[in-house]
């Protein structure tokens, strides 16, 4: 029996471009259209912040759904409104991050992969690159972010069933990072594990270390599962736990491209 494949752009608003492949949105909020999966913020009660998670909540949501079977599926392809990775190598423009390239709305479509070319593989894992820092994790979080956080959530991290001491430590010092790790063609299996790890520690952290921050800390969970995500995948590949992982090209999508030096290009919204 073939594979089933579900592909899903994780967001608040429809994809600024046109997939070249059926999919479903996995969103906040309804969006009144067909080939939605509403799964809300607002779930987990006045207690806890849902949006501060960012695209986890859904992510942790449709975790929820495949454990219980409400979701059925072999392999995901998932991807946001305007980022996703493809195997094309090399198209696009160059950005002033390295890590990515930059399309137009109308560049995407032939960029994005097709369900032949998805079904075709024999890859447990798909992702973008990894992109060294030149410095820690945990120094390179407090360039932008409250470190304190930072420091918190490895505390939640040490008491977790799911890391051991040498993981915890790995975490705080690697210097590497995917950035974007949910952006990935992967086993439901393996994305479980995964989901598993994340969500443990954030429950450990939201019960006893989280701050409520406001403006752009406000997604403080969303910025540190993503450092920890991507962590899971580094230690994966350097260890060969996960030795079927696939490296592709991570792209962002603009409406409007300004160059900032020659060859190099960068759109109106923050390229992460």
């Amino acid at each position: 029996m073939p594979n089933r494949l579900k592909l899903y752009c994780v967001g608040h608003t429809l994809p600024l471009f046109e997939p070249s492949a059926p999919f479903e949105m996995l969103c906040p909020k309804s969006l009144g259209i067909a080939n939605e999966l509403v799964i809300d913020d607002d779930r987990f009660g006045s207690d806890v912040d849902g949006a501060a998670l960012a695209e986890y909540s859904q992510l942790f949501g449709l975790y929820d759904m495949l454990c219980a079977g409400d979701v059925v599926a072999d392999d995901l392809f998932l991807f946001q409104y305007r980022k996703f990775i493809s195997p094309v190598i090399g198209g696009g423009l160059e950005s002033v991050s390295p890590w990515v390239r930059v399309l137009t709305p109308e560049m995407a479509p032939p960029l994005f992969p097709g369900l032949e070319q998805l079904a075709a593989l024999k890859s447990r894992l798909s992702v973008g690159s990894v992109f060294d820092f030149g410095e820690s994790l945990s120094a390179n979080y407090a360039r932008v972010h409250v470190v304190d956080d930072f420091v918190m959530f490895v505390a939640a991290c040490a008491e977790s069933s799911q890391m051991s001491s040498a993981d915890v430590k790995s975490f705080a010092t690697i210097r590497g990072i995917i950035p974007s790790p949910a952006l990935c063609y992967i086993e439901v299996d393996l994305f479980i594990r995964i989901m598993r790890i994340l969500k443990d520690v954030w429950e450990h952290y939201s019960a006893h270390y989280q701050l409520a921050r406001s403006g752009y800390q406000r997604r403080v969970s969303g910025y540190l599962l993503e450092r920890l995500h991507s962590y899971l995948l580094c230690k994966w590949l350097l260890d060969n736990t996960e030795p079927d992982i696939k490296v592709w090209q991570r792209y962002v999508i603009t409406d409007s491209l300004a160059v900032s030096a020659p060859g190099t290009v960068k759109g109106n919204e923050e390229l992460k």
